[in-house]
């Protein structure tokens, strides 16, 4: 037996990237792995996904963190598992992938709306949230209408990260953050939601719901064999992976936010009921429940302008021998605050708002620079995100700000500014995995409990306090933000319609 602790491997399959990593029992790194999210062939406006070839790139990823001699793989005590949520994942009868949809597909975006009102009322009344295209009901009804015999076969409705629990285990269930995506007034399945939809029969097909942090299986023989952990070991139902970065940034306490700064961003609440919230999408959060609302194109958008027009920036970095993003924060920190009057929409995959809406600078002059749209980039992103925190509760107390962008001391000091809150940055970057990894470790008694894991695992790295010589500036541009999406909704629509006549 190795003399090191308790070692916890989280799993963290979002729609980019998988990433594993091993902690030890006090938060720490010791060693982590990231593969690409397989991508699969298929027609336009559909985003799917292969079980067996998902399957493959994690039990990969996997096996090149416990290759790794800092992980001494008789020490490992619990797996957690993260993935994304909505989407649509299917098991037949004999556990053979039925289908395997994600969250960014596009096939039933108008299946909602061409129900009668009155249906579209009380399934958003019972609900507490709109079905909106990319989300298992509607899916289920696309598929109720389009391919009834996938549809009949399905036997086990999941979602990504049970398709994996699945696979290390053998058994087939959900969490309570991904299972109340169908809960009603009641706070169990609602069946009713699946009679007004007409698919009554999909209900019989719901898996069983375990504890997130409770053990909703083993590792098998099989899986023991594909990916080198132990056989025997325990799995952790696991997370929503909004959930999981809740949980890895620390924030779980109620009155407290959280902002995703990621590819996608999501701005997260943690509240004690559904109900102390009013915008955005409301899942079960441990002993409480959270509320999430996602821009579709978060730091997305400045890898799309740094490609596009940052080739400068990229040689100036080679010259001297940094990366790239010390010279876009330079840029970006020479340029005062409100860009100079030069304003970003950040939706360059639409928004959850209005899925028409398209990106575009507002205010461009010949005087403003590539550094000024850099900014007015970072300032949109904040602005948008911001306005979504506020949007699902005021008053909250604090922000935790997590992501690839939280590195940014620019952006964080802007997310400060424009919320008018302080941000932390907690210690832990990889914060899905890590709040998978505290799923295992509490499912197999290394902790008591979340907030037991979270006290001695997960501490703040840096604080940025909100500048009250920005706040009156910053109102000014969250408000003429907020002017310019209102003005531009006719013309979303209408250039949306251009673009379908190519």
């Amino acid at each position: 037996m190795s003399g090191v602790g308790p070692v916890l491997v989280g799993v963290d399959a979002g729609l980019t990237n998988i990433t594993v990593t091993a902690f030890d029992d006090a938060g720490d790194e010791l060693a982590s792995a990231s593969r690409a999210t397989p991508t699969v062939e298929a027609a336009r406006g559909r985003d799917e996904q292969e079980h067996d070839r998902l399957w493959d790139a994690v039990c990969e990823t996997i096996t090149a963190v416990l290759e790794h001699e800092a992980v001494p793989t008789d020490a490992i005590a619990g797996v957690g598992v993260a993935g994304h949520g909505h989407g649509l994942y299917g098991l037949d009868a004999d556990g053979e992938p039925v289908c395997g949809i994600k969250s960014t597909d596009n096939r039933a975006l108008d299946t909602f709306e061409e129900y009668p009102q009155t249906v579209r009322d009380s399934v958003v009344d019972r609900l507490g949230w709109t079905p909106f295209g990319a989300d298992p009901l509607s899916l289920l009804v696309w598929l109720r209408e389009h391919e009834p015999s996938t549809y009949d076969r399905l036997e086990t409705v999941l979602f990504s990260k049970d398709v994996l629990t699945y696979r290390l285990t053998g058994e087939r269930s959900t969490d309570p953050s991904e299972g109340s995506v169908f809960y009603g007034p009641s706070g169990e399945y609602d069946e009713q939601v699946f009679a007004d939809l007409g698919i009554e029969a999909a209900f019989d097909a719901l898996p069983p719901i375990d504890s997130s942090t409770g053990v909703c299986g083993t590792v098998t023989k099989t899986a023991a064999a594909r990916t080198g952990l132990p056989a025997g070991t325990p799995v952790a139902t696991g997370l929503h992976d909004v959930a999981a970065c809740t949980l890895g940034a620390g924030v779980v306490e109620p009155g407290n936010g959280l902002q995703i700064l990621g590819t996608w961003g999501q701005s997260v609440a943690v509240l004690a009921s559904a109900d102390d919230g009013d915008d955005g999408l409301p899942r079960r959060y441990l002993d409480g429940w959270l509320r999430y609302k996602g821009i579709r194109s978060g730091a997305a958008c400045v890898e799309w302008f740094v490609e596009n027009c940052g080739s400068d920036w990229r040689r100036e970095a080679d010259e001297r021998g940094v990366s790239p993003y010390v010279v876009y924060e330079e840029a970006v920190t020479d340029v005062p605050p409100g860009s100079d009057g030069l304003l970003f929409h950040p939706f360059l995959k639409g928004s959850t708002d209005n899925p028409n809406s398209t990106g575009g600078f507002y205010g461009l002059q010949l005087e403003h620079t590539s550094a000024h749209m850099l900014r007015a980039i970072y300032e949109g992103i904040a602005v948008t995100q911001t306005s979504a925190l506020e949007s699902i509760t005021p008053g909250l107390e604090s922000v935790r700000l997590t992501g690839g962008g939280a590195q940014s001391e620019a952006w964080a000091q802007m997310f400060a500014d424009i919320s008018t809150l302080p941000v932390t940055i907690p210690t832990e970057r990889e914060t899905g995995a890590l709040g998978a990894a505290l799923c295992g470790g509490i499912a197999a008694g290394v902790y008591p409990d979340a907030e037991t894991a979270v006290e001695r695992t997960i501490g703040t790295a840096a604080r940025y306090d909100p500048n009250p010589e920005t706040e009156t500036r910053y109102q000014t541009l969250t408000d003429t933000f907020a002017q310019v999406s209102e003005a531009m909704e006719q013309p979303w629509e209408t250039l949306k319609t251009l673009g379908e006549k190519r």
